[in-house]
């Protein structure tokens, strides 16, 4: 046993080694390892914080380097270099308080890091001995007040020399950068998004030198002017916002010095002129977004080399699509949309990783190029509001990654391919204003997915398959101004989050049956050949805003149960061969009934009905007609009866006084009293301004 002695007592002497390393370790770490006076100080802080979210966060019986956003140098002598207070309910309501807060953090000298963001530090208590004179915290690094409604004009910072990190975004700050930034020679980041400053883009910003600045956030702001040339000596930018303010001019040609740009976003100014073809010579631009402004003129040529996001919508860019701008490897985001452009969209697509392609709004012709099947990546492709022709091609059914598909609003001929039946995460299909023809093919109505379709104005035909309830989560069905008939299938009414439903001007026909109650926009079965009774349970739809059955050839009274629907703003009933008395809605529907001949509609002003006829002219000529026999008439009585009284008046005046009589008799039961005439004056002019309506 001996012998083998020493193999047992060398893993046992390292076994013991280890544990009491890990003991004494153990031990080291439940004590405190924070120096005294800055345990003292972050115990007095946890006084100064609110109540409830501390005792969640901070348990003072521990070391506060174990606290929550509270990060500690390593032991021994361990001091708090960073504290992450955000969302931690601080306040400027108890004004005391906050003020005790900010002077312990400047006993914190070793703090590196303070992020204060998302609370309520509307001003910050006492500002000028913090942001001025918190000599404390001269060494700070980064400094994060973001989401707090700061307002007032830009704070000093000069007693945080050190500072090179700054966020003051979405605050209520104004006025000019003109001061309070000058002593921040250190500066890296500099974010002030999202506030009311309202000035001129300085030259310089604050005391930042041109090799230090990389980030610049000023976005959503108010600033105007022109984009200073002086702003592009700060060579070692990757990031520079100014999207969403009021920005003129012309974007400067010295851009191409920022050759370590990786963001530019210029977007929602008023930019104008061309995109300078430097801006295709940094090698590391990979997101440019100028969309919303004014600029004019062709794409560069190689805009996109290194790029993932190029939006340049909105503005009033021509000419062709540059043929390499959708070939790069790491293109992602391209959105040209509402521009000018011409000519045919590029063959040469990008086949890794573009996912969103948007070409809307332009004058695009020629047919949708064939390797754009080829894009397994793609997710939203909409091509809507070109001249676009052919046919939809068939490859297209290879991008099974598909949300959103919309090509409306072009040429578009052929029948609806099946391939697009492919498309499983299909949510938004938008085919409208084309000249597509044949029927809904059943490889269609297999989507699972599927809120929107719409293939109004085509030339489609045939019945609405009652497959079509096998779209089971559709929101919007839109099949209106085709060439549709037959009956609406039953099957419709088991959709349970349709909204709207458009149908309007088909050839459709029969009765029309029961409707989801959860359609909410608008039901249109205007325009077909709908007969007999409009059906009572229409009034179920009781969240409905718009029901439109005109023109068609509904017949008998206007069910009452139509009264019931609560949100109703509009129904239109005209032109069809309803009959009987127009139920009374509420006074904010507009009700629209003209057109039924049989119909009776209570005037506002009087308790008499007036009956409506479908031809109004053809009203107005025989009552004219009427009044002129009724004026012949009685002027002819009136003149022979006076000639007899001037030849016997002398003879007969007995006589004569009883022809007067039966005269007075007569016009005071005339065939028109006053009040008819007045009547019908009235409704002269009411027939007048509907057909000026």
């Amino acid at each position: 046993m001996e012998r083998y002695a020493h193999v047992f007592v060398l893993p046992l002497f390292l076994f013991l080694c280890c544990f009491s390393f890990f003991f004494v370790y153990g031990l080291a770490a439940n004590s405190s390892q924070l120096v005294p006076i800055q345990r003292e100080i972050m115990t007095n802080l946890s006084k100064s914080l609110p109540t409830s979210r501390i005792n969640k966060l901070w348990n003072t019986m521990k070391d506060p380097c174990r606290w929550v956003g509270v990060t500690c140098s390593p032991p021994p002598s361990s001091v708090v270099t960073a504290l992450s207070l955000s969302g931690f309910g601080l306040s400027t309501a108890n004004s005391s308080l906050v003020a005790r807060f900010f002077d312990l953090l400047c006993r914190l000298h070793d703090l590196k890091s303070l992020d204060l963001s998302q609370n309520s530090l509307t001003t910050i208590i006492p500002s000028s001995s913090f942001s001025s004179n918190c000599r404390g915290l001269s060494g700070l690094e980064s400094l994060n007040l973001s989401n707090n409604g700061l307002t007032g004009p830009l704070p000093s910072f000069s007693g945080f020399g050190a500072l090179q990190s700054l966020d003051l975004s979405y605050n209520s700050l104004y006025g000019a950068l003109d001061s309070g930034l000058e002593k921040l020679t250190r500066l890296k980041l500099l974010n002030l998004s999202g506030n009311f400053f309202n000035a001129t883009i300085p030259a310089r910003v604050g005391g930042a030198t041109g090799p230090s600045l990389e980030v610049l956030v000023l976005s959503a702001n108010r600033f105007h002017g022109e984009i200073p040339e002086r702003i592009f000596d700060y060579e070692n930018l990757t990031l520079l916002d100014l999207s969403q303010n009021m920005l003129t001019g012309s974007l400067p040609d010295g851009i191409e010095r920022l050759s370590k740009l990786e963001v530019l976003l210029l977007s929602s100014n008023n930019l104008a002129g061309i995109i300078p073809t430097s801006l295709a010579t940094i090698k590391t631009l990979s997101r440019f977004t100028a969309n919303e402004n004014h600029f004019s003129g062709s794409i560069p040529r190689g805009i996109t080399t290194q790029a993932s996001v190029l939006d340049l919508s909105y503005n009033s860019l021509t000419g062709e699509i540059p043929s390499d701008l959708l070939s790069p490897p790491n293109l992602e985001f391209v959105d040209l949309s509402s521009n000018l452009l011409e000519g045919p969209i590029p063959g040469n697509l990008s086949q890794s990783r573009l996912f969103r392609l948007r070409l809307g709004g332009n004058k695009l012709n020629g047919s949708i190029p064939s390797t754009i099947g080829e894009l397994s990546n793609l997710t939203y492709l909409e091509l809507n509001g070109n001249v676009l022709g052919g046919e939809i091609p068939s490859g297209l059914g290879n991008c099974t990654k598909l949300m959103l598909l919309d090509l409306s609003s072009n040429q578009l001929q052929g029948n609806l391919t099946k391939e697009l039946g492919y498309h499983e995460q299909l949510v938004v299909l938008k085919l409208q204003n084309n000249n597509l023809t044949g029927e809904i093919p059943d490889e269609l109505l297999k989507f699972r997915n599927l809120s929107t379709l719409d293939l109004s104005q085509n030339l489609l035909t045939g019945e609405i398959p009652p497959a079509i309830s096998n779209l089971n989560k559709i929101s919007v069905l839109n099949l209106q101004s085709n060439r549709f008939y037959g009956s609406i299938p039953v099957s419709i009414s088991s959709f349970e989050y349709l909204m709207e439903l458009q149908l309007a001007n088909n050839k459709l026909r029969g009765t029309v049956p029961r409707m989801p109650k959860s359609l909410r926009i608008a039901l249109n079965l205007s325009s077909n050949l709908f007969s007999g009774l409009i059906p009572s349970y229409l009034g179920d739809l009781s969240q409905l805003e718009i029901l439109d059955l005109s023109n068609n050839h509904f017949s008998g009274e206007i069910p009452t149960s139509l009264t019931t629907i609560q949100s109703l703003i509009e129904l239109d009933l005209s032109d069809n061969q309803l009959s009987g008395v127009l139920p009374k809605f509420r006074s904010f529907v507009n009700v629209i009934a003209t057109g039924n001949k049989d119909l009776i509609i209570i005037s506002n002003s009087s308790t008499e009905p007036l009956k409506k006829a479908s031809s109004n002219t053809e009203t107005m000529i025989k009552i004219s007609d009427i009044l002129v026999m009724i004026v012949a008439f009685v002027g002819g009585f009136i003149f022979s009866v006076s000639a007899g009284a001037v030849i016997q008046k002398c003879l007969n005046q007995g006589k004569s006084n009883r022809q007067n009589a039966r005269r007075d008799g007569f016009h005071s039961n005339r065939l028109f009293p006053e009040n008819s005439i007045e009547r019908l004056r009235r409704f002269q002019h009411w027939q007048y301004a509907r057909s000026l309506s």
